[in-house]
């Protein structure tokens, strides 16, 4: 299965999603959410598929949603596009399979919650990963602050949201929020896919469900509030503002590049 933005393929008893939008640094649009959803579908409905690893094209797992995207768009449009993306983290983790994110080099705002609603993470030494929503005068709206929060403990969450700043593998790791670090990022992801497909499926399924439900009581609540935040923040000035003057930057930056 190969889409426009997406690379879809089985190893054995594994599939492998790639976000393949690497000159973006792997950032979520629209078409790639739809993209991105078709694939774990396809996954759900293989028998033959008993996990599921995650990984991005061009050493980047994903730099979080298209800003360029978010700088033109209505407020309707903006929502709309928060929830299809929110569906995307809810499919992930209702897939009765183990989810794996292997992630290289960035794995910011949309990325990481991607990561976060994976079952387990492996990073490469020198990934970063981050919720950077706030430096645009807004807040995650996929899970972020809940599922962070959650798996981090609220103190270390709100230093990592409130700053902004992205957090090294490492520290991640010390944390407890990613499994391993390792320089063959994908050749550890695929290796723990493998030795948990070796079990039976039913089981697999079950400790999935159980595992979430040991920490996610009142998260569909804490959802709904975050979206509701990211959209009110999306229509005051200064949030759309931080955001056109991002996109500004970034084309200065390529601009500058191109004549180097």
């Amino acid at each position: 299965m190969t889409s426009a933005f997406i690379d879809y393929e089985r190893r054995g008893s594994v599939a492998l999603l790639t976000f393949a939008r690497p000159d973006q640094l792997n950032a979520m649009s629209g078409a790639m959410v739809e993209e991105i959803l078709a694939a774990i579908a396809t996954a759900a409905d293989d028998p033959a598929i008993r996990a599921l690893v995650l990984r991005g094209a061009g050493g980047n797992f994903m730099a979080g949603a298209d800003i360029k995207a978010y700088a033109t768009q209505s407020a309707e449009a903006f929502r709309d596009f928060q929830e299809s993306a929110g569906r995307v983290y809810g499919a992930l983790e209702a897939l009765p399979k183990p989810v794996i994110a292997a992630v290289e080099g960035y794995a910011l705002g949309g990325g990481f919650e991607i990561a976060l609603s994976a079952d387990l993470i492996v990073t490469h030494p020198e990934a970063k990963l981050g919720l950077p929503e706030v430096k645009l005068g807004l807040v995650p709206g996929g899970g972020g602050t809940q599922r962070l929060a959650r798996k981090l403990g609220p103190n270390r969450a709100a230093e990592l949201l409130m700053t902004g700043r992205f957090a090294s593998a490492q520290e991640m790791a010390d944390w407890g929020v990613v499994n391993r670090v390792a320089d063959d990022t994908l050749g550890e992801a695929l290796a723990l896919a493998e030795q948990m497909a070796r079990h039976p499926a039913g089981a697999l399924a079950d400790l999935k469900k159980l595992n979430l439900a040991a920490w996610q009581t009142g998260l569909e609540a804490g959802l709904e509030a975050e979206r509701d935040a990211v959209c009110a923040l999306f229509l005051t000035g200064d949030g759309m503002q931080r955001i056109r003057d991002f996109v500004t930057r970034s084309e200065h930056r390529k601009a500058e590049g191109a004549k180097a």
